[in-house]
């Protein structure tokens, strides 16, 4: 049940056309889920409240990643699925083959919305994330990012003659039956809209 805070932040909201209200029944924590062994966290996500010596802003957006992982591993352009938690509770599976911190500027990117200036330019995925943890963080909610990296695959192909081993792109395919096989147990994660589906 939302409590009243929830619902007048959301009422008063600007940015509503991107916030995604999560269910509060039937969810899974993922202390629960049947594979959280092979996640790590990450991350907090937390509101961007830094300032400068002179008071303004740090920064235009309003989150930000705090990692909990040394900078090599957040910094490393390795593949990775992850997981996203709103008070413990799976709402996103995603997958980057560009690093951590890769795709977190990505997400950030989902500030750019005409409700804070912007020209809605950006992904509706990144806005949706973006807005959507802004609000439950103001409401109060603990976000955590949890990860999973993946090892390296290399295949062997021939070009003109020669035998070249090249190391292959696998996180869609990783992303893409995490997701199905959480949604066929639990439920579809409800951040989790624009997965591959190659797989």
């Amino acid at each position: 049940m939302e409590n009243s805070l929830e619902i007048d932040l959301y009422d008063n909201s600007l940015h509503k056309k991107w916030i995604k209200k999560i269910p509060d029944n039937n969810n899974l924590h993922i202390d629960d889920y049947e594979h959280r062994d092979n996640f790590i966290l990450v991350a907090d996500i937390v509101l961007d409240n830094e300032v400068k010596e002179t008071g303004e802003k740090q920064r235009q957006t309003v989150i930000k990643w705090e990692p909990s992982v040394g900078k090599k591993t957040w910094t490393h352009r390795d593949e990775w699925i992850y997981i996203f938690t709103i008070n413990g509770i799976i709402v996103k599976f995603g997958g980057t083959r560009t690093g951590l911190k890769s795709r977190i500027v990505s997400y950030l990117c989902g500030h750019q919305t005409i409700s804070r200036g912007g020209f809605d330019k950006m992904s509706q995925t990144n806005a949706y994330i973006y807005n959507t943890f802004e609000f439950y963080l103001n409401c109060g909610y603990e976000i955590k990012m949890y990860g999973f990296k993946l090892p390296k695959t290399t295949i062997s192909i021939n070009i003109l003659g020669n035998d070249v081993d090249i190391i292959a792109q696998t996180y869609h395919a990783y992303e893409s039956i995490y997701i199905s096989n959480f949604t066929e147990k639990y439920y579809k994660p409800y951040l989790s809209d624009n997965s591959s589906p190659d797989y």
